[in-house]
């Protein structure tokens, strides 16, 4: 097996001299931060960060200008997805290591094969019996709250918040709207009131970080100094929990989409002493910011930024109305050349409704789900990031001893590039706005804390590809494509492996998505075998005599031709997890197979695509997840007290470094990490270069 380690270097110091040398003091040994932080912008690739860096005024150029600046950093996994990539930046570890293979996985659970997500767990914390041995319903502002668990119910007492409700106007027995802390209110207030009962799944699991297979860099820092304080912000809930670790004592808020309110998970104690602290900011920026207040603010329209300042002439510039005399010069494309790729989730041209509006669902969105598909959720996140750093009960990176750690993950630029297209108005919009609330963030911190009692990590979880489409309307000989994997095109990329792995094996092939013999997970590259669909006999044919059972090894067998004949312009290569021992050494597909590879997570084959290849659920947008530069490449950035001004192309870092630089400057071990300490390269920008004689 290839040494996963291999891929990033090795720091070699000389513990000595043949010759003697006089007797110096030891340097004085830097003062350790009081505060870590960890930014992260979702779906930032280096290459764009840096064709878009004209137009960034803020955080982002600070980032740029005044940090140590590694431009060629890169995974060397592919799956490079949302949740794999935040695991990796918090551990320092692939997901060979971390356990989170992808956003989502298929596990054998109950008999049968089901679909796991990297952020579900089994819920520990339920009593048998309660309920249905509980349950209260308390009138307030003219809406009947209804409650089958204790613990909500004293949440709700303290913080006049519900972490996870479930809203039914005019429900009540006088017409009132009733709100539930869950699905098992609904049920035993329906039984008590005579309402008819309604089917809900089994609430088994609960949403939380279980699935990390190692301890995080902040559960490392509470185990080494449990008097440290963690606390993780996010408009995606696994990129909150991700950064954040196992550890109940974090604190780790995300963006609800049903409730317009920021929330966590009962994975986390929120009624220990710093959940007290962080929740009573989050409870009270929830009362004054979120929830119904949100359209007042927001509007219902989501506008591009005014651009007073706009970059030099000749700068590319994507906006309506604007035209190129060529093809799109540095990853820009105009907005009227991408219609008809774009995925219209809240419309195509500016402005974009923000309301109930979909025109991909039956169903309209509420106004707080379409709110999470702007820039406004990077607005929320930055809001709340600097209601902790200012708290002064929680009071981050300025108490005495513990070093602490804060983690803000911004999602917005992930979600409008997928709709809309890395090189869109849109996406330059999101960034534009993101380089505004980091900019916010670094003020809070140098105002409350100071830059000198910082050490602060700058990066991105995966980068993104163009659409194929929009770029072959300037090229036709631009190599992409897609593979779909949404039942809603037929026939969709499984549909159709499945009935030629069927022809090859002389099965009989059954249509319908449940039989089908290989199961994939939206963007992921990972294969797996319907277990729950074998074995199949065969009927008589090329293959032989009908009646021979037909299992995994027959797949085995049978992918890799099928895959060679059917989509050899779509694929590169496959590699059989049964044939690990012997993924050949040399190529360079092994590295990112190996890294990437878990045994009971990573399924049954990985698929590595050709260059401009996406794994996509919609004929339409865009996405990520490969092993080739533009979603591997990211920025890896250092700033604060001990980082100083400097740039390096050392194509050996990787954001496996991030989690080790700062356990090195917090005083604590990441033994689970393949990166290294880069705080030593990064502070020797700052000695002064001597004056010529």
């Amino acid at each position: 097996m290839l040494n996963v380690r291999a891929f990033l270097p090795i720091l070699v110091l000389a513990a000595g001299s043949a010759t003697a040398a006089p007797a110096t003091a030891p340097d004085p040994q830097p003062e350790r931060p009081k505060l870590g932080v960890l930014i992260v912008v979702d779906g930032l690739s280096m290459p764009r960060l840096l064709e878009r860096r004209p137009w960034l005024k803020h955080g982002l150029k600070r980032l740029l200008d005044e940090g140590f600046v590694y431009e060629e950093a890169r995974y060397r996994h592919i799956n490079t997805e949302t949740a794999p990539g935040h695991a990796s930046l918090s551990t320092g570890a692939p997901p060979a290591v971390t356990g989170i293979a992808s956003n989502f996985w298929y596990e054998l659970r109950g008999g049968g094969l089901a679909r796991n997500w990297a952020i579900e767990q089994p819920q520990t914390d339920r009593v048998p019996g309660q309920p249905p041995l509980f349950l209260r319903e308390v009138a307030k502002d003219e809406r009947l709250h209804v409650f089958a668990n204790k613990r909500e119910l004293d949440l709700w007492q303290r913080s006049g918040e519900i972490g996870k409700a479930i809203t039914r106007p005019g429900y009540g027995p006088n017409g009132e709207t009733v709100v539930f802390d869950g699905e098992d209110a609904i049920t035993l207030y329906n039984w008590r009131h005579g309402k008819p009962a309604e089917t809900f799944e089994p609430t088994t699991r609960m949403p939380g970080p279980g699935n990390l297979k190692v301890p995080t860099l902040a559960d490392r820092l509470l185990a080494t100094n449990p008097e440290a304080r963690v606390v993780s912000v996010s408009g995606k809930d696994r990129s909150a929990m991700l950064m954040a670790g196992r550890d109940p004592r974090h604190a780790a808020y995300w963006f609800d989409k049903q409730s317009g309110r920021f929330t966590s998970s009962a994975a986390y104690d929120t009624f220990g002493y710093l959940g007290s602290l962080a929740g009573s900011v989050v409870s009270f920026f929830n009362r004054e910011q979120m929830g119904p207040r949100l359209p007042g603010r927001f509007g219902l329209e989501w506008n591009p930024l005014p651009d007073p300042d706009a970059p030099a002439p000749g700068l590319p510039d994507p906006r309506v109305g604007r035209t190129h005399t060529s093809g799109p010069p540095r990853g820009f494309v105009p907005t009227d050349a991408l219609l008809d790729f774009q995925l219209p989730r809240r419309g195509l041209r500016f402005p974009h409704p923000i309301a109930k509006y979909s025109l991909l669902g039956s169903v309209a969105d509420n106004y707080w789900e379409a709110l999470y598909d702007t820039p406004a959720l990077d607005e929320l996140v930055a809001e709340l990031a600097v209601a902790f750093v200012e708290d002064e009960r929680l009071a981050l990176g300025r108490r005495g001893g513990a070093s602490d750690l804060l983690l803000v993950s911004f999602s917005s630029h992930d979600l409008v590039s997928h709709n809309y297209g890395i090189e869109s108005e849109e996406a330059l919009d999101a960034l534009r706005r993101v380089d505004l609330q980091v900019g916010r963030v670094l003020e809070a911190l140098e105002r409350v804390i100071g830059r000198d009692k910082l050490a602060l990590a700058f990066s991105a979880d995966h980068g993104f590809a163009p659409i194929p489409e929009s770029q072959r309307r300037y090229d036709a000989d631009t190599p992409g494509g897609r593979l779909i994997t949404s039942e809603r095109v037929y026939p969709s990329f499984p549909r159709r492996l499945s009935r030629m792995l069927a022809e090859a094996l002389c099965v009989p092939y059954d249509p319908q998505p449940a039989s089908q013999l290989v199961l994939f997970t939206d963007i992921t590259w990972s294969v797996f075998y319907n277990r729950a669909a074998l074995p199949l006999r065969t009927v008589e044919g090329p293959c032989g005599p009908a009646g021979r059972l037909v299992d995994t090894a027959d797949l085995d067998r049978a992918l890799p031709a099928v895959i060679a004949r059917g989509f050899q312009e779509e694929l590169e290569t496959v590699y059989l997890a049964s044939q690990r021992a012997s993924w050949p050494a040399g190529d360079p597909h092994t590295a990112f197979a190996n890294n990437a590879f878990d045994p009971e997570r990573g399924g049954d084959a990985i698929l590595f695509p050709r260059p401009g290849v996406l794994m996509h659920w919609d004929v339409r947008g865009s996405g990520h997840g490969t092993h080739h530069d533009y979603d591997t490449r990211v920025p890896v950035v250092f700033w604060g007290g001990p980082f100083h001004k400097g740039a390096s192309k050392d194509a050996a870092v990787a954001p496996y470094d991030i989690a080790p630089t700062l356990g090195a400057l917090l005083g604590v071990s990441v033994p689970d990490s393949i990166g290294h300490s880069r705080a030593a390269e990064a502070a020797a920008a700052a000695a002064p270069i001597k004056p010529k004689r």
